[in-house]
């Protein structure tokens, strides 16, 4: 839902709301199968361009995330898992160390940079000709700043956190596991012993929590 309210919102970028449908017959008009030829294309190559990524540039981030590129993808990977692992590789592709400076050349709304920033330690600029998505790109920026540091390592093991990604761990799922094992090594399915490793397998991840606290 909130995805569809920031479409809605960054529909059309810089251009103002009530010239969007004629910004659209300007942009198509630019092209041979709407009758556009290539000399007027030439000409108003800058305003073209603009016009494209004003007026898609929200369909780009609502369909695909802040990457607007592709990824080969692993069976049963996320599109977003895909994405960050190929911008990792790059990443070390590119030997990036802390310290370095790197220079994103058509950054986009800047989802490569920040990933890669992050993974890297580096200190990437992004450069890019569309004023729309430079504006974006600082809008997303300012919100991971001034968001909270980086989520505790063992917040998967903190049974006061409720997730629905990682409800076995939490202290409903924990319940429910304890008892399934209990009944499985109950009626012979699983060996005997099991509710015993089940139980200091808690105690450690307890005992985590605690020592990451």
């Amino acid at each position: 839902m909130s995805g569809a309210i920031d479409l809605a919102r960054g529909l059309g970028g810089k251009i103002e709301k009530e010239e969007i449908r004629s910004a659209v017959d300007q942009y198509e008009k630019y092209h041979g199968h709407f009758g556009g030829d290539e000399g007027a294309r030439k000409a108003n190559y800058t305003d073209m361009v603009n016009k494209y990524y004003d007026l898609s540039t929200s369909f780009y981030e609502f369909g695909w995330g802040e990457s607007f590129h592709f990824a080969h993808r692993w069976k049963e990977e996320s599109l977003r898992e895909s994405i960050k692992r190929h911008e990792h590789f790059l990443a070390l592709q590119l030997g990036l160390k802390p310290g370095m400076k790197v220079l994103d050349v058509g950054c986009g709304i800047g989802g490569p940079l920040r990933e890669i920033a992050r993974f890297s330690s580096t200190s990437v600029t992004g450069l890019n000709n569309n004023d729309y998505q430079i504006s974006r790109g600082k809008v997303i920026w300012e919100a991971d700043l001034a968001s909270e540091s980086p989520v505790p390592w063992y917040l998967p093991l903190d049974t006061s956190h409720f997730s629905l990604s990682s409800f076995r761990l939490t202290s409903v799922g924990r319940f429910i596991t304890k008892n399934l094992v209990r009944t499985l090594e109950f009626i012979g399915i699983a060996p005997e012993g099991s509710q015993r490793v089940s139980s200091f397998l808690e105690k450690a991840a307890d005992g985590l929590v605690e020592g990451g606290r």
